[in-house]
């Protein structure tokens, strides 16, 4: 940075005194020690609080600390930076990869998106929505918690290979208002607005609102160099999205709201949709309203219980040659409730019992060409599951836990299906924690790969599809090394059973939905932390996976090595350096590979200064490497290349 701005800008931060917005803004997670980081409750592994060290399962965390210093943008980017995860973008949405496996294609069905423990993917797609399309944004999450394997056991279907649960801030963690604006690479702009308060002891509210526009890049497709545009796509790679958010703290009663909309233009002509034209892109729509109850009988037993009313709308038009415009479209509403009941009569054991049931009253799917106008795909299914569940814990002693959990799932167009797990963790004293972990998990189809249909065109439908199973094995260890330092590793193994994937019928030659053969993925994870009192920082980590179908081939989109080193450290006059470098093995395509890349990310911000607030500059694949994520069967591009170098500006000042 140079310039009279930026010399004015260093100026500020060095004569300014910190606000008392600052320090609440850093939180006191920012004070925290790695020793008091790893004891925060997780509330995702078993859908109440606990240690980390007690949970049945490998759970990451990233802190609001660390979220804000990296300046992600959305989830994938934070998730992106944890052991054995990597993000794939085919320019409309982000796909999580985990553990070796991500399909080409994949609507994230296979993660369980949560946000403050209530389920995300919606009724039609089942897709967790994590990249700028997701419902939420990443300014408004406390913290961000992944859970490694199967978790059905007690969060029925989507949980196969992890769990995503943003925890959410409340008033208290604002007590004021924030206004944010930003300008970034490909004419990007946003303006976000969070205002909270605790008012007392008993009642809390918080409200945020963001809203985004973006041109884009303009991209070079070599498939498309024919001689019209040159295989450029200029102007075309547009976004847009408006998000609300709204939570309010009774005592026990918690209220929550949220509504987002993104639209997104796709400059790389999917489904053989004409190149370099604009009118071809996609609206996604999400809506939920929660009421949730946390509270304690008479006896001692805490009861859980919520009920939810959500929906999701999606609209793509797609523009084909000869003027024809075709509509793709998806309603889904649905409403349910759970309830939960935690005995915790006994010191060394802990019971809950659950009830969940989720009616899907409308899943409605459309295709038709607008003009002329012709219809090829009009159907409904609406659809009801009810799940009750069971989890025991048990502290066999001071050094064993033992935690056993089942569940009953009964789908309205499947048999029922029975999901187990069990963990046995070891704590031989405070500085190490070993578990052993065994699970199923499982995913019934859901209507878009089942009943999707566009008129033989190139797709056709398959109700015949059976729900894909997960048997899963692990071994963790976790060890405190020195002060503040920390060393862990896994080992696990996954296989699938009945995998839903998106096949070519040789019969036909249209693009199906199909049960496949059993696949293995398995591997070895590595990670390490240390944290020093002058506020250094710095966690790396190293993943080898293998992943084979059952005639020994390896699985596409499936890197066999992972790399990450996330460092962060203090420097003068206020300054926070961060940066990241993430690294990812070559993989294999659809008909050929891609190569392997690596990605260094930078963060300079500034604390908030009196009158002034806070500035952050964020530069994304900062020495402008070219890359590419594997393509899925929608393309005629085998893979897709991704942003160069990026940057981004923010202000946030407090009012």
């Amino acid at each position: 940075m140079g310039g009279p701005l930026a010399r004015a800008l260093v100026l500020w931060c060095c004569s300014a005194p910190l606000q008392a917005a600052a320090l609440a803004e850093a939180g006191e997670l920012a004070q925290m020690s790695l020793d008091d980081l790893l004891r925060v409750e997780v509330q995702s592994a078993s859908r109440y609080g606990q240690p980390l060290a007690d949970s049945p399962a490998s759970v990451r965390v990233i802190e609001q600390e660390e979220l804000r210093r990296h300046h992600y943008r959305n989830l994938a980017e934070a998730l992106s930076s944890l052991p054995g995860l990597y993000v794939s973008n085919d320019r409309n949405y982000s796909y999580l990869g985990v553990r070796g496996f991500n399909r080409p294609g994949d609507y994230n069905s296979r993660i369980l998106l949560l946000t403050d423990g209530a389920r995300r993917n919606d009724a039609l797609y089942d897709q967790a929505h994590i990249g700028n399309e997701a419902p939420i944004e990443l300014d408004w999450v406390k913290r961000l918690e992944f859970v490694s394997g199967p978790s059905s056991a007690v969060y029925g279907a989507n949980a196969l290979f992890g769990i995503v649960n943003a925890v959410m801030l409340d008033g208290g963690d604002v007590n004021g208002t924030r206004l944010s604006a930003e300008v970034g690479s490909g004419a990007s702009r946003r303006l976000g607005l969070l205002a909270g308060q605790r008012m007392d002891d008993t009642r809390d509210w918080l409200v945020a609102l963001a809203a985004s526009d973006a041109r884009g890049s303009d991209l070079y497709f070599p498939e498309f160099n024919t001689g019209v545009d040159n295989g450029w796509a200029r102007g075309l790679d547009g976004e847009s999205y408006q998000k609300a958010y709204a939570k309010f703290n009774l005592g026990h009663w918690h209220l929550s709201a949220n509504l987002s909309s993104r639209d997104k233009n796709l400059p790389n002509a999917p489904y053989s949709t004409v190149f370099g034209q604009p009118g071809t892109h996609t609206v996604d729509q999400h809506a939920l309203i929660e009421l949730a109850y946390d509270g304690l009988l008479v006896n001692g037993w805490q009861q859980q219980f919520r009920v939810f009313d959500g929906s999701y709308r999606y609209s793509g038009d797609y523009v084909y040659t000869g003027q024809i415009d075709n509509r793709d479209t998806g309603r889904a509403n649905w409403v349910g409730g759970d309830y939960r009941l935690i005995i915790g009569t006994w010191p060394m054991h802990k019971l809950m019992l659950g009830i969940e049931t989720q009616w899907n009253t409308l899943v409605k799917q459309r295709n038709f060409d607008v003009f002329p106008a012709t219809s090829y795909l009009d159907n409904n299914h609406p659809s009801r599951t009810l799940g009750v569940f069971v989890q025991d814990e048990w502290r066999l002693s001071r050094q064993w836990l033992l935690n056993l959990g089942l569940r009953y799932d009964q789908h309205s167009d499947y048999p029922a299906i029975t999901s187990p797990r069990a963990a046995l963790i070891y704590q031989p004293n405070e500085g190490a924690t070993l578990k052993m972990m065994l699970g199923n998990a499982y995913r019934a189809p859901n209507a878009y790969e089942r009943f999707y249909d566009d008129g033989g065109v190139l797709q056709k439908a398959n109700p015949a599809l059976r729900p894909e199973r997960i048997r899963s094995a692990e071994l963790a260890a976790d060890f405190r090394v020195a002060q503040g330092g920390r060393f862990g590793v896994s080992l696990y193994r996954n296989v699938v059973r009945d995998m839903i994937d998106q096949v070519v019928d040789p019969t036909d030659g249209m693009v199906v939905f199909a049960n496949q053969p059993s696949l293995q993925t398995r591997g070895v994870e590595l990670d390490t932390e240390k944290r020093w009192p002058s506020g250094y920082r710095v966690r790396a980590s190293l993943s080898r996976q293998w992943s084979s179908a059952v005639n020994g081939s390896e699985l596409e989109n499936s890197p066999q090595w992972l790399g990450k080193v996330v460092l962060g450290m203090p420097l003068a006059a206020g300054w926070t350096l961060a940066s990241e470098w993430q690294g990812v093995s070559d993989r294999r395509s659809l008909v050929g590979r891609v190569p392997g890349f690596g990605v260094f990310n930078l963060t300079l911000s500034c604390e908030p200064m009196v009158g002034w607030g806070a500035f952050v500059l964020g530069v994304h694949n900062m020495g402008d490497r070219r890359y590419l994520d594997p393509a899925s069967s929608a393309f005629a591009q085998d893979a897709l290349a991704q942003d160069g170098r990026q940057f981004r500006l923010r202000w946030t000042l407090p009012l």
